[in-house]
């Protein structure tokens, strides 16, 4: 069992800091040029598989009992996945988003939401010692998809922008990921900079970077729409 843990890790590690390299080059090149979809579809394809070796590894520690760890990759997989299927799937149908797809992903943001809820419980439970500030940080993203999840089909579908939505999608599965690198190898390189409490600072400036990020894409397509 240990072995098998170790193969995955070793895997989950491998894609992951590839993912993060490649997470950038999509975002600097020229939108539906060759670079960007090619590249792209690569960092989708390393995506999914952190996502699904994640899981994996989440498996694998519930069995060895290491539950708090479990519940954090766990949720890792499932806040990374989320954004990235939709990402995908929202290129796919641009304007015109299927029921089914926005019920699929009610129930993904739904699950997000209340998971998220509960592993906040669960770190305040804990005293926010040690990894339990892991569950608050992700917990917390969870929680920010609350105004996603009570959105009814009719107002997803009327308020769906194709192009932004894979934006923040592909956004977000970079927050999630340099949250977790940070949360984990960066720790790290990072432990004689922040000690203690202020651990929990690297770990919230993905998150901050991406919410500013999508902020200026945004203001940036509305400018050139109105130039339009």
């Amino acid at each position: 069992m240990d072995m098998i843990f170790k193969a995955i890790l070793f895997f989950h590690i491998t894609v992951g800091t590839l993912s993060l390299i490649t997470f950038w080059i999509p975002v600097f090149t020229k939108k539906g040029g060759n670079i960007h979809v090619r590249v792209g579809k690569a960092y989708v394809l390393l995506m999914w598989m952190v996502v699904i070796s994640a899981a994996l590894l989440c498996m694998l520690r519930t069995i060895q009992g290491h539950y708090l760890i479990a519940s954090f990759l766990g949720f890792l997989a499932l806040i990374t996945a989320e954004p990235l299927w939709y990402a995908i799937v929202i290129l796919k149908h641009k304007k015109d988003v299927p029921l089914s797809v926005l019920k699929i992903r009610k129930v993904l943001l739904t699950s997000t939401v209340v998971i998220g809820a509960a592993l906040v419980v669960w770190s305040l439970i804990l005293g926010l010692q040690g990894q339990a500030i892991l569950l608050l940080i992700f917990g917390c993203l969870g929680l920010t998809n609350i105004p996603l999840a009570l959105k009814s089909y009719e107002q997803a579908n009327e308020s769906a922008n194709w192009l932004m939505d894979h934006i923040e999608g592909m956004i977000g599965t970079g927050i999630a990921a340099y949250t977790a690198f940070l949360a984990f190898g960066g720790s790290r390189f990072l432990s004689d900079i922040f000690s203690g409490p202020l651990m929990a600072i690297p770990w919230i400036i993905p998150t901050i970077v991406g919410v500013i990020t999508i902020k200026v894409m945004k203001k940036k397509m509305a400018k050139q729409t109105v130039a339009v």
